[in-house]
This record gives C-alpha cells, structure tokens and sequence, in this order.
C-alpha cells in the first residue's frame, strides 16, 4: 500500500477486498466474452483503452461477438489478438471457471516495526494477530518478547458493508483493528484451490 510509516499515507484508511478474481490475468485461461459470456477466442488492448467500453474491464470477445464490436467504423483498425484455450478444454456446460484468490493475511506497520493479521482457519472470525516486538525484557542487551492473540474483532469489520466502514470513526473500533484498516503496507491472497495445506 502507498504509505511511508507516519510521514506519508496516501489514505487513511484501507479497506481490502476479502476475494480477488483473477481469471481475467491470467494466460492461457479460459475466459468469458464481456458481451455474451461464452468462451473467450480474442481480446482486443485498443478496446480496453477505448473510453465507451472502458467500464466493463478488459475486453475479451467470442469470435461472432469480436467480428460484430470491430465492426463499427471507429473500431475497424483494431487489432484483437487470439488468446490460447487450453488443450483439453470444452465449454460444455456453458459456464468459464473463475479463480479466486481469498485474503488469508494482512502486514501492517505505523512506525518502527511490522505487525501482522492472520487468518488461521476457515471460519469468517478465525484471525489472529502477532506483534514480534509487544513487550520488552531488559534495556540495550534484552530482548523483545512477541506475542500472539486472537482478534476476532477484525472479522466483524471486513463482513460489515463497505458503506458502514467508511463512516465509520478508526479510533472507535475494537481491540487491534484499527491497525488493519489504518496501518495496512501489504495484503496476501491466497487460491484455496492450490493451496499445498488445508
């Protein structure tokens, strides 16, 4: 995230998407056509620029729908390029899987060190959060004491309506949630799909 300890933040205050879809990014994916949604065969960089098809994200098309969008005068020196399917592939049922990828861990830092938020099992209030440095033993040659805690507090926050935490004051939430939300340097997603532990 755009910030630099308590000297510059770009906002103060960062709400994450909970999922990410990424279908869309990645090569040699099925994809779905903007227009019809039926498997995707071009997608078209002049049209994703374009201001009057702009608001629908990246452009990719079928191959009736690509003819009928180049169609049109101001498009005809486009230039879509084929987008690989993968060998095996059929669209029988009509319907492009999508790839998500869910938060499962937050970094956050306000001035000298990082603290983190972790999502640790598969309930909606399974976070907990680690401060490497929460209490100290000894002066110069002591050592810093981490600690653990649950804070299923920060859950309640990411479920709650974007509409609600955005009027919401940070100095009013509970426990350690307004670090997330204040303090936030970087956001980890995870596919559930791939993932090597369940």
């Amino acid at each position: 995230m755009p910030r630099f300890g308590k000297e510059y933040k770009m906002f103060s205050k960062i709400v994450p998407s909970l999922e990410l879809d990424v279908t869309d990014l990645l090569s040699d994916s099925p994809r779905e056509c903007v227009v019809c949604g039926t498997l995707a065969t071009h997608e078209c960089a002049e049209c994703f620029l374009g201001v009057l098809l702009s608001d629908s994200g990246l452009k990719q098309y079928c191959r009736p729908c690509n003819e009928r969008v180049h169609s049109h005068h101001k498009r005809k020196d486009h230039r879509p390029a084929p987008l690989k399917v993968p060998e095996g592939f059929h669209a029988t049922s009509g319907k492009i899987p999508r790839e998500t990828l869910e938060l499962f861990a937050v970094l956050s830092i306000e001035t000298s060190h990082y603290v983190s938020f972790v999502k640790y099992g598969a309930e909606k209030g399974s976070w907990m959060f680690f401060d490497s440095m929460a209490d100290r033993f000894g002066s110069e040659k002591g050592y810093n004491i981490p600690r653990v805690t649950l804070c299923p507090e920060v859950a309640t926050y990411l479920a709650a309506p974007l509409s609600d935490l955005t009027n919401h004051n940070p100095r009013d939430m509970k426990g350690v949630a307004k670090r997330l939300f204040c303090d936030a340097y970087m956001y980890m997603y995870q596919s559930k799909r791939m993932a090597l532990y369940k």
